[in-house]
């Protein structure tokens, strides 16, 4: 199966969860209704044999709503399949659900989004900085982001 026909069962699948499938340059990316996310990944890694989580990034369209977009990025080494999976998130609401119990790797890689965007997520065992010191304040991946220091901080 391709990673276009996987796509399409998902979208088969799970009707309501998939929002949007996009080809570009031979990559198959598909949308997420956030709620969605964990039942549709817990899915790909069970059922389609996407055994390996490649990244989880996040990217901040600052202005829009919602500002933010996780990004997931799936392999199957059976099938050798890459899939891009992403889901919207709102500032008001940014909470979006641990895969850390999926995949290990998850736990680091929720760790830096949440250092570097301060997006939080439910269900992780432990969600705490991994690449800024205990006491810096504020999230230095957000485009909104203007100092290195914030009054008070605690310096390395």
């Amino acid at each position: 199966m391709t990673a276009a026909e996987t796509a399409l069962a998902l979208k088969e699948k799970f009707p309501t969860a998939i929002t949007q499938i996009h080809e570009f340059r031979g990559e198959t990316s598909i949308t997420l209704t956030k709620a969605s996310l964990v039942p549709v990944v817990t899915y790909c890694q069970g059922e389609l044999a996407f055994d390996l989580l490649l990244d989880i990034s996040s990217v901040d369209n600052m202005g829009e709503d919602p500002r933010f977009v996780m990004v997931y990025e799936l392999y199957s080494l059976s099938t050798k399949v890459h899939l891009r999976i992403k889901t919207a998130v709102s500032e008001d609401e940014p909470a979006v659900g641990t895969i850390s119990h999926l995949w290990p790797t998850a736990d680091w890689h929720e760790r830096e989004v949440y250092d570097m965007y301060g997006i939080p997520f439910s269900g992780h065992p432990d969600l705490r900085r991994i690449l800024m010191w205990e006491g810096f304040n504020g999230w230095p991946m957000r485009k909104d982001w203007k100092e290195a220091y914030f009054e008070g901080d605690t310096k390395p």
